[in-house]
């Protein structure tokens, strides 16, 4: 296995992404976080601010649809250039306008954008850190997302609705600045990812079982923690916490999971057995949360909520972080990684769009039920991206067979010619 340290412009690559997922993790939640004001503005009610609000969340749908491709055929660094340039001056036009529905297609454009960052971190950071490192780089950047939702109920209270746009569209200004002066591949990348990728691969990506297989266990983990963000305030205002207690739980709950993403990533990088972390993931976040709502509310409840919200906290990034490895797999070449990333994306974009509203038309306040629809998702994700896939980290087979042919390769001299210089 190569144990070479990554350079600092690794760690700036993922700097980067992990901004990325914080600013799209904000933009996604602010028109929540400032829900009375946002309703002044536009002057609308709570229905149309659901929409409002939920436009950003079907955005990937189509952006993995379209731009992954798009990255694998002209490279991550124009795609994404472009991307930011047009979504930062929507977001700009979005921060000065006041009436909805003209608000309401900029939100999507804008997001639909820069969207092309998300869908090109995979292949981006896979030619700058090696096979064994790559997912824990990748997953370090996927949680920094929770970054910016917690951020959005305190900043964006703090800022109040116009200035929270405003710093959303200078945030991606920025982001385009530094991609134009550092933002490229890495010295890992390989003569074949260079290549304009051969006919047919798009639809092998999308016949790959282990794509699906992360995709929903990735859509899973969106699913839970999106049922507990909506229904935990006014689920354990019923079960009897004050309005105050339960949006303080709220609170809590986030921050538990930003914390429990690192935790996650750290056992990750010990343990390099990624199916065993998954199912602890989804495993003790299930048992956690049930407990919290299915036991007599008391200091038990904290306990166990919060613990349950540290351990699932990695669970989308143990999941999305092992897409770059499938072509390890033989299911599909290396690159094609970002087609794999746009599919995923867009498979999570459908499936987390339409369940939020399945649910709600189902169930209602029926919040027992809610909770039990809540483990079954959970249980799903730990299926399918815990048993169903096979072990991809350092510590599993195919990685080792990986690291030893790489490295039978490199002694050859004419085979060690494998990779170019960054972009």
């Amino acid at each position: 296995m190569n144990n070479s340290k990554p350079g600092i412009k690794a760690w700036i690559m993922v700097a980067f992404f992990a901004l990325f997922m914080a600013i799209m993790g904000f933009n996604l939640l602010i028109y929540s976080s400032c829900a009375m004001d946002t309703m002044s503005v536009y002057g609308i009610g709570q229905a149309e601010l659901t929409t409002l609000a939920s436009t950003t969340s079907g955005v990937g749908l189509f952006a993995g649809l379209i731009f992954g491709p798009l990255v694998d055929r002209f490279g991550a660094r124009k795609m994404i250039l472009l991307g930011l340039l047009l979504g930062a001056a929507l977001f700009f036009v979005r921060a000065a306008v006041d009436n909805y529905v003209i608000a309401l297609v900029l939100t999507f454009l804008a997001s639909f954008f820069v969207g092309v960052c998300q869908v090109a971190a995979g292949k981006v950071l896979d030619t700058w850190f090696t096979k064994d490192k790559v997912s824990v780089a990748f997953s370090i950047q996927v949680c920094a997302a929770a970054f910016g939702s917690v951020g959005s109920f305190s900043i964006g209270n703090a800022l109040g609705l116009h200035n929270s746009l405003l710093l959303i569209a200078i945030c991606y200004a920025v982001l385009f600045v530094v991609w134009a002066l550092v933002g490229g591949y890495g010295p890992l990348l390989s003569a074949q990812q260079q290549a304009v990728p051969p006919a047919g691969g798009t639809a092998r990506v999308y016949k790959s079982s282990y794509v699906w297989l992360l995709s929903i266990g990735y859509s899973c983990a969106v699913g839970a923690t999106l049922l507990i963000n909506t229904y935990c305030i006014n689920a354990f205002t019923d079960k009897g916490l004050t309005p105050e207690g339960a949006a303080a739980m709220g609170t809590a709950i986030n921050f538990s999971m930003l914390v429990g993403s690192y935790l996650g990533t750290f056992l990750m990088s010990v343990v390099k057995r990624y199916n065993l972390c998954t199912i602890i993931f989804f495993g003790g976040g299930i048992v956690g949360f049930l407990l919290a709502w299915f036991t007599p509310l008391g200091i038990n409840t904290w306990i166990f909520m919060i613990a349950g919200a540290v351990i699932m906290g990695n669970n989308i990034g143990i999941c999305v972080s092992r897409i770059p490895l499938i072509p390890l797999t033989g299911q599909f070449p290396q690159e094609y990684v970002g087609t794999a990333s746009g599919a995923s994306e867009a498979i999570k974009g459908a499936i987390t769009f339409i369940f939020p509203i399945v649910v709600a038309n189902i169930f209602g306040n029926n919040y027992n039920a809610i909770f039990l629809v809540f483990g079954v998702v959970g249980l799903i994700g730990l299926v399918t991206s815990g048993l169903m896939v096979p072990e991809l980290g350092p510590k599993g087979k195919i990685q080792q067979a990986f690291a030893s042919q790489s490295g039978q390769a490199a002694s050859t001299p004419q085979d060690a010619q494998t990779t170019a210089p960054a972009k």
